[in-house]
């Protein structure tokens, strides 16, 4: 049954109820005013006549009904035999009581009274035929002699038709009360079902056009807001603004803490951005953690004002925040445009704050970037782009280049890395720079990480397979990777199909995953790493996330320190620094590989501090597989010499 079919159900079994309970109450009202009437005719007219007698029986019969009537079942039943009892007795006693012209005929007009309120326009109908045809009926028998005049004097026949048309005009004025009583339910009824009617439909209207979480607007909400602001009447005169903002790391977050902690996160967000936003203006949730605050503006109204305002949201957005409990840190890109109203509609705009938001999180994230008509034609270069990166995805032109792992005592290669790269159709190879936040943006990076890691466990074995001496290679694993199903065994897959074990394989783990619980997919990938035997080093470490917190969250078996670190070693604070970090990596009994050295002068100081493994343009840039096993042919035997000399020519 549907919710309209019980909405108009319950008040209709209510009415019936009522309609019950009044018929009960209008039978025994009769039986009562009969009964009153027999003491008050029999005290004025002690004389037994058949009429007493009828009446007697009648005021019995409608009494008992009284109660019956209160069976669903027997409603309709008891109301028909209200109303024949009413015209029968009425005229069998007036058979006896002076017929048509007697005092007990008036009592019958009562019972089309009782029919119309109890039971229907058709036994109203009926019952007043009936009525009719009983007056009828008594003035010709009256005429046919059949009639008997009542036993009693003038006087006494005046006060008993007084009692009668007084117990008449109470039956009916019980049904007229029925009938007041019951309009002005039904005038009450109307109206409180219109206000709650009112009600709902204001309630319809804010959960139709408002976010249900974070309690501002939704996207209906904002086109609504948008249409009624450039429809009207001033649009001619001012400007609007109208800025994206989509949350940074929010996923991330609800990853790894879980839904209830990203759920308080965008509450506390939407908390900020009202709070911020000046008067009239307008705030909306667009999409899982993106926003959207529009406000009209004055004719005069400078771009600098609202690259102010969002970079001050932006402030704010980046504070600690303590989230269902959770402290956490989040961010935002925002992407604005400002125009006048008359020259914009609600696409252009949405698109507009659109492509400046996509040009802000291109550029790094956390910054409010306004909207310039240079970024369509960007567009659109990107969307090509894209298309060539999902194509080399589909056509398998992922392949990898490999740079040597050196060992800074002896000078031995004791490993490789395979470095992801995309081959373009002019076979061009593209940098990661240029192709990872594009397939981050994708959501193609898991897959991309999948393919680096079989072309570089295909170069490990065709490398050994020349009679090079290659001990293992490493590979990067990226959060989306490590947050895969089945990442580890797919990966445990790919080293049986190829008759290699755990020891061949290192996973580096990007430093700036962010795993703060061990519930979270990419812990979880990381202990299964070490149940299946693979070593797991942590990349880029020093380069600016939580390093530190997650050393001692994850056991992991090396560290990767960044380029960036010993970028100035000549400086002594530097050298400290990377001396310190070295020393804390190998009490945590972890080994350590410098990446990015390039010159004698870092190979020296490297070699000082005690480093074990080197890595960087110094020694060999990322090669493809060919030209990397020439190198390797062309370094030859391990030797220290060998690498100091390397390192002076590249230099």
């Amino acid at each position: 049954m549907t919710i309209g079919i019980l909405q108009d159900e319950v008040p209709q079994q209510l009415r019936f109820a009522e309609q019950r309970r009044l018929l009960s109450r209008v039978a025994l009202t009769i039986s009562l005013i009969l009964a009153l009437y027999l003491c008050i005719v029999s005290v004025i007219m002690p004389v037994f006549t058949i009429g007493k007698f009828i009446a007697a029986l009648a005021a019995i019969l409608i009494g008992s009904l009284s109660w019956l009537c209160h069976h669903e079942r027997l409603y309709t039943a008891s109301a028909a035999t209200i109303v024949a009892i009413t015209i029968i007795g009425g005229f069998v006693a007036s058979l006896s009581n002076g017929g048509a012209d007697g005092f007990v005929a008036p009592i019958m007009i009562s019972a089309p009274v009782t029919a119309a309120v109890f039971i229907g326009a058709r036994a109203t109908l009926v019952s007043a035929i009936c009525v009719v045809i009983a007056i009828v009926s008594l003035l010709h028998l009256e005429q046919i002699g059949v009639v008997t005049e009542a036993p009693y004097s003038a006087q006494t026949l005046d006060i008993a038709a007084i009692v009668m048309l007084s117990a008449a005009t109470g039956i009916c004025a019980a049904g007229v009360g029925y009938f007041a009583h019951a309009m002005q339910t039904q005038i009450r009824s109307l109206r409180d079902s219109q206000n709650r009617l009112v009600q709902v439909s204001e309630q319809l209207d804010h959960s139709a056009h408002h976010d249900l979480l974070t309690g501002v607007a939704n996207r209906q909400g904002l086109h609504r807001y948008l249409n009624e602001t450039l429809s009207s009447q001033s649009r001619s005169d001012g400007r609007i603004f109208l800025a994206h903002v989509d949350l940074d790391k929010f996923k991330s977050i609800n990853d790894t803490y879980g839904h209830p902690v990203g759920d308080a996160v965008l509450k506390n967000a939407a908390l900020i951005m009202s709070e911020a936003a000046q008067d009239g203006a307008f705030v909306a949730r667009v999409g899982g953690d993106e926003f959207v605050i529009a406000s009209p503006l004055p004719a005069d109204a400078e771009i600098e004002a609202t690259q102010a305002f969002c970079d001050r949201l932006i402030t704010r957005l980046k504070a600690p925040m303590n989230a269902n409990g959770v402290r956490c840190q989040t961010g935002a890109s925002i992407g604005f445009v400002t125009t006048f109203r008359h020259a914009c509609s609600i696409d252009s705009l949405m698109t507009d704050a659109d492509l400046a938001l996509y040009d802000a999180k291109r550029d790094g994230r956390g910054q409010a970037r306004a909207f310039s008509p240079s970024m369509r034609s960007q567009l659109e270069r990107d969307r090509i782009f894209r298309i060539e990166l999902e194509a080399a995805l589909e056509e398998e032109r992922v392949t990898c280049v490999l740079q040597p792992q050196v060992c800074l005592d002896s000078g031995r290669i004791i490993g490789m890395e395979g470095l992801g790269r995309i081959r373009s159709q002019s076979g061009e190879l593209l940098v990661p720079g240029l192709i990872l936040p594009v397939l981050t943006e994708m959501g193609r990076l898991a897959d991309f990480d999948f393919e680096v890691m079989k072309r570089s466990l295909d170069a490990l074995v065709a490398i050994r397979s020349n009679g090079q001496d290659m001990p293992y290679v490493s590979i990067n694993a990226s959060a989306e990777s490590l947050r895969a199903p089945n990442y580890v065994a797919r990966i445990c897959d790919e080293l049986d199909a190829r008759g290699l074990t755990a020891e061949d394989v290192v996973v580096e783990i990007l430093e700036s995953t962010l795993i703060e619980s061990s519930d979270d997919a990419a812990a979880k990938s990381i202990n299964l790493f070490r149940d299946a035997g693979i070593k797991t080093i942590m990349d880029d470490f020093g380069s600016g996330h939580a390093t530190m917190s997650n050393l001692l969250k994850l056991e992991l078996d090396g560290l990767k320190i960044d380029r960036s670190l010993i970028a100035d070693l000549a400086n002594n604070k530097t050298l400290q620094l990377v001396r310190a970090v070295h020393d804390l990596a190998k009490d945590l009994e972890l080994n350590v590989i410098i990446e990015g050295v390039e010159t004698p002068q870092q190979f020296a100081m490297l070699r000082s501090i005690g480093c074990d493994t080197i890595q960087g343009f110094g020694i060999c840039k990322p090669l493809e597989q060919a030209a990397f096993e020439t190198w390797l042919q062309d370094y030859g035997v391990s030797h220290i010499d060998t690498l100091r000399h390397r390192l002076r020519k590249n230099s």
